[in-house]
C-alpha cells in the first residue's frame, strides 16, 4: 500500500492530467478476480467504466485519474478498469492478459501503475519483470497468462466497448454515458460530479442506491438493446464484497 504520506510520483508527464493524489482511507479495492478491477463500493451512485488499452498514449495519460477519481468521492463513485486491448497495438492484449494475472494474485493496480509507468517497455520479458518486482508468484502468473479465459475476458470486455461506439481509446462510460477521448482531469471529474449530482437527485427522491445507476443509465442508452446489455454485463448483482460478517456453521 501507499505510504500516507508519500503521495505516488505521477504516472503521466503533464500536469492538466495528473490529480493531487491522495487516499481518503474509504476506498477498496475490489476482491473478486473474475470481474473487471474496481475502486470504491458496490452498489455505488455513480459508476465510471474506464475502457483502455496499455499501448495506447492516451491511456497513460489517464491512468492517474482512474487511480483517483473515487477517492474524490468515497462512497458514491466506483471506477471499474475494462480491457480494451486495441488490434493495431501489438502488445496491447498481452499486456491485458498480464494485468489480470495480476488481479487474480490482488495486485492489479499496482500492475496497471507499473505497465503505465514503462510503456515503452511492455514486451513478454518486460511484463513477468513487473509481476517479479511486484512480489507475485511467477508460477501462477506464468500459469494465468497462458489461461485461455483471460483472453476472452480481454476481447469480450473490448467488445462490450465496440458495442457502445467506444472503439477507440480511452474511453469512459459514466452511468451508461460515453465519452471517448481525453481532456484533462479536472474535465474528466466534472463529468463524474455532474452525473453524481444528477444521481444524488434521485437518492432524495427515494430510489434505493442499488438502483440508481440503473435508472440514469436507462435514461441516457435510449436504444433498449443497448440499456439491456449494459445491465447484463456492467451492473452486476452487488455479490461482490460482502461486508465481513463470520458465517454461522450449521
Amino acid at each position: 500500500g501507499q505510504d500516507q504520506s508519500t503521495p505516488p510520483v505521477p504516472i503521466s508527464t503533464n500536469p492538466a492530467d495528473s490529480p493531487p493524489r491522495f487516499k481518503s482511507g474509504k476506498v477498496l479495492a475490489s476482491t473478486n478476480a473474475t470481474v473487471p478491477p474496481a475502486l470504491g463500493p458496490l452498489p455505488a451512485k455513480v459508476v465510471v467504466i474506464v475502457f483502455s488499452d496499455f499501448q495506447c498514449p492516451v491511456c497513460r495519460r489517464t491512468a492517474d485519474a482512474t487511480d483517483q477519481i473515487a477517492e474524490e468521492f468515497p462512497g458514491e463513485v466506483r471506477v471499474e478498469f475494462w480491457q480494451h486491448a486495441l488490434a493495431s497495438h501489438a502488445s496491447a492484449e498481452n499486456a491485458a492478459v498480464a494485468a489480470l494475472a495480476a488481479q487474480r494474485q490482488g495486485k492489479f493496480w499496482e500492475y496497471h501503475d507499473e505497465v503505465f509507468r514503462n510503456q515503452a517497455a511492455i514486451d513478454p520479458t518486460s511484463l513477468a519483470r513487473y509481476a517479479e518486482q511486484l512480489g507475485l508468484n511467477m508460477e501462477q502468473f506464468n500459469t494465468d497468462c497462458a489461461d485461455p479465459e483471460l483472453r476472452a475476458r480481454v476481447k469480450a470486455e473490448g467488445a462490450f466497448a465496440d458495442q457502445f461506439g467506444a472503439t477507440s481509446t480511452p474511453a469512459f462510460m459514466i452511468n451508461g454515458k460515453v465519452h471517448v477521448g481525453w481532456g484533462s482531469w479536472s474535465g474528466f471529474r466534472s463529468d463524474v460530479e455532474r452525473e453524481l449530482v444528477e444521481a444524488r437527485k434521485l437518492e432524495t427522491q427515494g430510489i434505493p442506491v442499488e438502483r440508481i445507476a440503473e435508472q440514469r443509465a436507462n435514461a441516457v442508452l435510449e436504444d433498449a438493446v443497448l440499456f439491456a446489455a449494459y445491465r447484463d454485463q456492467a451492473l452486476r448483482v452487488p455479490a461482490e464484497e460482502p461486508k465481513k460478517k463470520k458465517k454461522k456453521k450449521k
